[in-house]
């Protein structure tokens, strides 16, 4: 299971407080979590999606992950460190990979997940010409390529997402393996460039808990607002300010209006 930063600011951010100097960083968070399977930072510059991955601990190599980040300067930021799921039974080695780590890109858009997707090769067999985006051998590759199939489709991020849930659905009931559930959690934060999305959708882990201060469950998204800056986290990155939490089934859209940052937060799914 993985962890996840998002960042939409009026001002460009440099994200060193958010993934390196806060009490619960996205490092920290890889430290107490052992996410030790990859990590990886996207983000736009003069409106072109820039992807920096690597397949090795984050936590192995901190003086690159300070230089990435001191390098950075954007409205918009997604970053994921990795703890590999293996919902085929692959062999450690073809599970990491630069190619398999977070974030992805399609065209304009950039994405990350946290989550085990179980029908994975039955989802696959759904996805027609968007097969071609999979690089991988990332469950969470699969769930990229369809909500991007989706997106295209429907046009809507709303319809999209609950699109690619009848998609699951569907391969869970096709797969004779007896899977309980299509996926633990679709959790996803996203963007086009324009907007940032954050996706908190789970059907597994409620007895679980956040990895730092262990005082929320474990696929809780969490956001805080700060007018110029909103942060959307897998979990609190400090104790200070008004962190708020996404239901299950909930979407938050943040972007940029008249000086502030913006947001509203739809239900998708009950």
């Amino acid at each position: 299971m993985c962890r996840m930063l998002g960042l939409i600011g009026v001002k460009p951010i440099t994200p060193l407080k958010h993934l390196i100097n806060a009490e619960c960083s996205l490092l920290r968070q890889a430290e107490l979590g052992k996410q030790g399977d990859g990590w990886g930072i996207g983000y736009y510059l003069d409106g072109s999606p820039r992807l920096f991955r690597s397949e090795k601990p984050v936590y192995s190599e901190p003086d690159l992950l300070r230089r990435t980040a001191a390098s950075i300067s954007s409205r918009i930021i997604i970053a994921h460190v990795r703890k590999a799921s293996n919902p085929r039974g692959l062999p450690r080695d073809e599970l990491i990979g630069v190619e398999n780590s977070q974030p992805f890109k399609y065209h304009n858009r950039l994405f990350a997940h946290n989550g085990t997707i179980k029908a994975v090769d039955e989802a696959m067999e759904l996805l027609g010409e968007y097969r071609s985006i999979i690089m991988g051998n990332n469950d969470s590759e699969v769930y990229f390529a369809l909500l991007m199939r989706g997106w295209d489709l429907k046009g809507d991020v709303c319809e999209a997402l609950r699109w690619v849930e009848g998609i699951f659905s569907k391969t869970m009931k096709s797969s004779d393996k007896g899977y309980g559930n299509p996926y633990t959690s679709l959790n996803a934060i996203f963007s086009d460039g324009k907007k940032l999305y954050a996706y908190n959708r789970y059907l597994e882990g409620g007895g679980l808990k956040s990895v730092c201060y262990r005082d929320s469950p474990y696929y809780t998204l969490t956001f805080q607002d700060e007018g110029d800056v909103l942060v959307i986290a897998s979990e609190k990155l400090w104790r200070d300010g008004e962190w708020m939490n996404l239901g299950n089934g909930d979407l938050l859209i943040a972007w940029i209006e008249e000086g502030r940052v913006r947001y509203d937060v739809e239900h998708i799914l009950d």
